[in-house]
């Protein structure tokens, strides 16, 4: 289901506690259930596979740093059961109070980069895609980066159920008028959207990308 921008709560901060933990994805990640809808540390920590103990004090961090809030508390025998809910759908800080190190790994992409090849190396284990790369000309005349030869069948194959759901491929030569260019960015933008929120069993790492080349 796709967001609107007026279901979107966003939330200005202005401290140092939350810009390093929402500019952390390995921290960040950690705030996704609470963002979703009220939950309790202890499913939180279920859904992550975290001990109670770990998920408790990223639960207290994130409490301090405004990004969480109590919306409920159960009363029972000891000590109480609290619901937690993000404070916000989205959050904006000033980019001065990121670490140099973390803002670095974001703006350069090395973190997602990593999980993506790693993931490409994992799922492709064994098969003859997972240590090659291929460049190529396709039929239109595009110069093509990628791990098959789509135009030879081999990306067909790759299509099929006993493939891993695996996608790598790059094109520096794309042409298209402004016109089609916006409504490429719409469709992979409303592609995306269409399986963002699945919450599936299984965890995938993504990248999208469209620019103008700065190539004259």
């Amino acid at each position: 289901m796709s967001r609107t921008t007026e279901s979107v709560r966003v939330l200005e901060l202005n401290n140092a506690l939350a810009a390093r933990i929402l500019a952390n994805p390995d921290v960040a990640v950690f705030l996704k259930p609470f963002m979703r809808e009220p939950t309790t540390t202890r499913r939180a920590a279920e859904e992550f596979k975290q001990p109670i103990q770990t998920m408790h004090y990223r639960v207290q961090q994130m409490l301090q740093a405004g990004l969480l809030e109590v919306v409920k508390t159960e009363a029972r025998r000891g000590r109480p059961i609290k619901h937690y809910r993000a404070t916000a759908t989205a959050f904006r800080f000033p980019l001065d109070l990121v670490p140099p190190s973390l803002l670095l790994s974001l703006t350069e992409h090395l973190f997602w980069k990593s999980q993506l090849e790693r993931g490409l190396q994992k799922a492709l284990g064994e098969s003859p895609y997972a240590s090659q790369m291929v460049v190529y000309l396709n039929g239109d005349g595009l110069l093509i980066w990628g791990s098959s030869l789509d135009d030879l069948g081999e990306e067909a194959k790759t299509l099929e159920p006993q493939y891993p759901a695996t996608l790598n491929l790059w094109t520096g030569g794309l042409r298209l008028d402004r016109a089609d260019a916006k409504a490429l960015q719409r469709e992979l933008w409303e592609l995306y959207e269409r399986y963002a929120h699945r919450g599936g069993a299984e965890k995938y790492v993504m990248h999208l990308g469209l620019a103008p080349t700065p190539d004259p």
